[in-house]
């Protein structure tokens, strides 16, 4: 969790972060909170770092965009916005090396772990190089040399992951999505017509489970408790009115 750390009063994107697994409840509140006691400061929440901290003492900081727990992990410029590069195999990394043309000047085929890639000096040294690569493309161009890499690479099927960044309309016209339904209508019984956005793991056939969205925190509890626990109407009634539920 982020202590808000700040410099010459703007907050810092280089924070210790970690996850909470109660839910996004206690994280939230806990950001309130060192906010209000150091000042303005942001707040990451991953699994992964809290593991590391809790199994071996390693406090994870992140250094602007970039993710010294990961790496490829970052988004980078283009000449038309963005994109998203992953590249969490040493492999995949060593292909989008391979991509920028610096497989031989930067002697990748030596490498043979991530660990030095994954402290923050190291990415500081990359990244620029990184960006100056895709900022010389569109993001059309760098998805198509990341597919077209999978099929012809020095290490294909292997490839990086290269993804661009669409606005909401985009994303929801996409044919891939749409063809899944991933984006879906549906009448919620408390907010109305909503659009849903569905698993992105249902890549199947498989029926789409969701039933409703937004539902306010406490919505099914009369039913639960009536269902599960037998409470009749008058004895629910009399625990709301003393507050326990």
């Amino acid at each position: 969790m982020s202590l808000g750390r700040t410099h010459q009063g703007q907050p810092l994107d280089r924070l210790v972060y970690c996850r909470y697994f109660h839910g996004d409840r206690h994280p939230g509140c806990t950001a309130l909170a060192y906010a209000k006691r150091r000042g303005p400061g942001p707040m990451r929440l991953d699994d992964y770092s809290h593991i590391w901290f809790q199994g071996g003492g390693h406090i994870t900081e992140r250094v602007g965009g970039l993710d010294n727990a990961l790496w490829l992990y970052c988004f980078a410029p283009t000449k038309d916005g963005g994109v998203f590069l992953g590249g969490l195999r040493l492999e995949m990394w060593q292909a989008f090396c391979d991509l920028m043309g610096k497989w031989d000047e930067w002697g990748v085929d030596q490498w043979t772990s991530l660990s030095p890639f994954l402290d923050a000096e190291s990415q500081l040294k990359y990244f620029p190089e990184v960006a100056k690569f895709t900022a010389g493309h569109t993001s059309d161009e760098l998805e198509r040399m990341s597919v077209e890499y999978s099929y012809t690479g020095r290490l294909a099927p292997i490839t990086p992951v290269i993804a661009p960044i669409m606005s909401p309309l985009e994303t929801m016209a996409d044919p891939n999505w749409n063809e899944r339904g991933i984006f879906t209508p549906a009448e919620d019984p408390v907010f109305g017509r909503v659009v849903v956005a569905q698993a992105q793991h249902k890549m199947t056939e498989t029926p789409i489970r969701t039933k409703w969205v937004c539902r306010p925190t406490g919505y099914d509890n009369d039913f639960i408790y009536r269902k599960y626990m037998g409470l009749g109407p008058d004895r629910l009634g009399g625990l709301k009115r003393k507050g326990v539920v």
